[in-house]
């Protein structure tokens, strides 16, 4: 599944989880795959790879820049402990929390890695959930937070909308 193709899937994933439907849709992929925010010279609140499409879901992308990235079948989590430069979870990371840091919004990541499920990461832990996750930390040269990596269906079956439009108030 191309890029395109998962983004689109992650747009439909979200307008079902707050609408309870897919359709009508309430996000869709960000156009150029996210490079009309990066061009645009006006901070509109454009950033990341989705945008609400609905007023209904203007919330939660008031709140998130959300970046999606599907596949690179090199990339695991063992690179972090070893060190390598050019480690795509760190790079990704860096393009998501830049692009939440320049439209003032929380950073968010949706990943894939080709033959698993979807992980969620944000740059906190979501406290009272029961849920397994994965912390990465950064050398403080790097000037990145830490990473936390959620099953992306599993936290949002917990996570409802008004839980996170309350803790995001």
């Amino acid at each position: 599944m191309k890029g395109g193709d998962f983004e689109r899937d992650i747009s439909k994933f979200l307008s079902k989880w707050i609408q309870g439907t897919v359709k009508p849709y309430l996000f869709w992929r960000m156009p150029a795959s996210g490079g009309l925010a990066t061009i645009h010279e006006e901070n509109v609140g454009l950033s990341g790879d989705i945008r609400s499409i609905s007023p209904k879901s203007e919330w939660f992308t008031n709140i998130y820049s959300i970046e999606c990235k599907n596949g690179y079948k090199k990339t695991s989590f063992w690179q972090h402990f070893k060190g390598i430069k050019g480690f795509n979870l760190e790079l990704f990371w860096r393009q998501c929390i830049g692009d939440a840091k320049k439209a003032d919004k929380q950073p968010m990541l949706i990943y894939r890695k080709k033959g698993n499920k979807e992980l969620v990461g944000l740059d906190h832990y979501w406290t009272g959930l029961d849920l397994p996750s994965i912390r990465l930390i950064f050398k403080k040269e790097k000037g990145l937070p830490p990473l936390v990596f959620y099953n992306m269906k599993e936290f949002f079956n917990i996570v409802t909308p008004e839980e996170m439009k309350r803790k995001n108030v």
